[in-house]
């Protein structure tokens, strides 16, 4: 180097002088040129201000050594001159001062596989240990490739550990967490990788009883964990232990394969546990519950079912509602809850809903109503919309399934039935006259409140008219609700639609009478109440006065010859049907007038039967259209009071023989009606 002030120079010391030589930029005093005597001169020199004491000499390379690093100017041959130094003086009196054992821990100087300087210890010495968890990280290994450090760093293990740079595994787990970088091909990870990873985990949850890092959470959140439904990430993960074996297999869910790992991976069910792998029996139904749209085996989805419902799992609004709906054991479809319904006592939406009673136990049927919100039963839209496929089909309706239908109908009447109803059904049922039941236009459909017109108007029509309700009437579904449900959703009374018009024969006219002159009086009212209030028909004090009253009330118009009476009915084709009839006796309840024919006695015998046979049929008609069944009974009942001309003791004596009685109630009622009777 030439000439120097004493100043600015070193003079060599063999027992720390490798120190100086680390660097080339420290001038010594050229011992070949003043001889190897120059070292006598110790103190001489240090008074001229050469350097000759061990801690100037460090504090000087402590400066030289900090701007070497910031300028990343400290290569290989400075790193391994600078580490046999610290070895030859390991030992001796010559310790490294605070400033210069600063300056090496703090300066970033050591150059590591990632391309980078750090400080020591951010730094790590690669050794057999790490070679499980390397190919899943990337970590701050010191460079010993050949380009740097090569292998010969690796002799100095013991100056570098004192140094702080970690040698160990065990020691270096914060490495791991911080330089965790799976491969994007999960099947390059080995068994070996994972439990190197798993024993990280464990040291670092043993360190401290902090959650993992969310960072390093993150970085592991992609699919790499082997299951027996391929790779999956560990929060779509599941580890199987006996206690799951209480409810599922292993091949049931996502569970992280055993066979693969081994069984020593359940060893590592906290570990696994905090890097979201599910662990807890309790806590893998949200899991299965998504996986659970995978699966195509029968018994496998019916084990999930059990699972999910014996944890009180419900579905999440947000998620994908899907039901299974086997053909066989491996083969069905996966449908929405809404095509389904858990029941169908009266089988009839096997072509239109998934009824999951055939398929599932009672258990599983409650567990689909609560956390899949399956309805139990078919809906009202359900029925509608059965309704309209059997009337585009023009499928002809079973006696049992119209009733189902109808029953359905009453059970749930409301105003928004009678609504939704009115609205949807465009056929209504009708008697065919067979076993069969039709659906007809809603406009051609009528109700038979007058039986005279039903049976003129069957008599002359092709097709059916009149509304179909069960035979006889049925408690689940009384014949006059039924009407009366028809009529609130718009189908008309036979009465009301006719078109009628009223002649006389031979221009003979109409003569209005006392009702009395055809027996209508109080030993006919007696009879009819008795009958009403029997066993057979239980009619309530109000409504049987009332029927009796309609009775009473009526105007009783007489004529000598039959009467001739014109009815039309239009259709919605356009065609008119049209009758004429010359009844001997006709109730027209709408106008509450009786006409009949005047009574020829003079006729003997047949002439008074065939007159109490019309009598007694037009009161019954008149008295209990809403409930045929019973309209026979009373008729014969009527006609033998006829017969009696309705004597009182006569119609007492045949009341009790009948078993029929009056209530204290209809005493009074009578009384009020023929007051001067008393």
């Amino acid at each position: 180097m030439g000439y120097k002030a004493p100043s600015e120079l070193y003079l060599f010391n063999p027992q720390w002088g490798c120190l100086l030589e680390v660097f080339n930029g420290f001038p010594l005093i050229d011992e070949n040129f003043y001889g190897t005597n120059i070292v006598l001169y110790n103190n001489e020199l240090k008074q001229l201000g050469v350097v000759v004491d061990f801690e100037e000499a460090a504090k000087a390379f402590s400066r030289v050594f900090k701007q070497q690093a910031e300028k990343s100017s400290i290569n290989k041959d400075n790193v391994l001159s600078f580490l046999a130094c610290c070895r030859k003086l390991n030992g001796t009196a010559f310790k490294f001062p605070d400033d210069l054992k600063k300056c090496i821990r703090e300066v970033k100087w050591l150059r590591t596989r990632l391309g980078d300087y750090r400080v020591l210890s951010d730094c790590i010495l690669f050794g057999p240990e790490w070679e499980y968890i390397s190919p899943i990280t990337l970590l701050p290994f010191i460079d010993d490739s050949d380009n740097y450090y090569g292998k010969g760093i690796h002799e100095y293990k013991k100056e570098l550990k004192r140094m702080r740079v970690v040698l160990d595994f065990k020691d270096g787990y914060k490495f791991v967490a911080a330089g965790i970088y799976l491969p994007s091909d999960p099947s390059n990870i080995t068994l070996t990788n994972v439990y190197a990873l798993l024993e990280c985990v464990r040291n670092l949850l043993q360190q401290k009883n902090d959650p993992l890092p969310d960072p390093f959470l993150k970085k592991i959140s992609k699919e790499w964990l082997k299951t027996s439904a391929g790779y999956m990430s560990p929060e779509e993960c599941l580890l199987f232990d006996s206690n799951w074996s209480k409810f599922l297999q292993p091949e049931d869910g996502p569970f992280i394969d055993e066979e693969f790992y081994g069984p020593k991976i359940t060893s590592y069910s906290k570990e696994l546990n905090a890097i979201k792998v599910t662990v807890d029996v309790r806590n893998g139904c949200s899991l299965l519950g998504r996986y659970l749209n995978s699966h195509s085996n029968f018994a496998t989805i019916v084990r999930i079912y059990s699972y999910l419902r014996e944890f009180n799992w419900v579905q999440n609004s947000g998620d994908t509602r899907k039901m299974w709906i086997p053909n066989g054991s491996d083969d069905g479809e996966w449908v929405k809850p809404e095509e389904c319904v858990l029941y169908d006592k009266d089988g009839l939406f096997g072509l239109q809903l998934k009824v999951l009673e055939n398929y599932y136990d009672s258990k599983l049927l409650r567990f689909f109503s609560n956390a899949l919100e399956v309805k139990s039963h078919p809906s009202l839209d359900d029925f509608c919309k059965l309704w309209k496929v059997w009337e585009c089909s023009g499928k002809r309706l079973s006696h049992r399934e119209c009733c189902a239908f109808w029953k359905f109908i009453m059970v749930h009447w409301s105003s928004k039935t009678e609504k939704t109803v009115a609205e949807n059904l465009l056929k209504l049922p009708v008697f065919s006259g067979s076993d069969e039941i039709l659906l007809v236009d809603k406009r051609d459909a009528f109700i038979a409140d007058d039986l005279q017109l039903k049976d003129l108007f069957e008599q002359s029509s092709s097709n059916p008219l009149f509304v179909w309700y069960p035979q006889p009437s049925l408690p689940s579904l009384p014949r006059f609700m039924l009407l009366e449900i028809y009529s609130k959703i718009g189908v008309r009374n036979i009465s009301e639609s006719v078109l009628k018009e009223v002649f006389t024969m031979d221009g003979d006219g109409l003569e209005q009478v006392n009702p009395s002159e055809i027996l209508i009086g109080k030993g006919l009212v007696k009879l009819i109440l008795g009958f009403l209030a029997g066993f057979s028909l239980k009619m309530e004090e109000e409504k049987r006065h009332e029927a009796v009253r309609s009775l009473l009330d009526l105007t009783v118009i007489e004529t000598n010859e039959p009467i001739t009476i014109g009815y039309s009915l239009s259709l919605s084709s356009g065609e008119r049907l049209k009758k004429e009839v010359k009844p001997m006796i006709r109730w027209e309840r709408e106008s509450k007038k009786l006409f009949t024919v005047k009574m020829d006695r003079s006729g003997g015998h047949r002439s008074i039967i065939e007159y109490a046979t019309c009598f007694s049929e037009a009161i019954s008609e008149g008295l209990l259209w809403k409930k045929e069944d019973h309209i026979r009974e009373l008729a014969e009942l009527i006609k033998l009071g006829f017969v009696l001309e309705f004597n009182e003791e006569a119609i007492e004596f045949l009341m009790k023989i009948k078993n029929l009685q009056l209530f204290l109630e209809d005493d009074r009622f009578i009384s009020s009606a023929f007051p001067s009777d008393d």
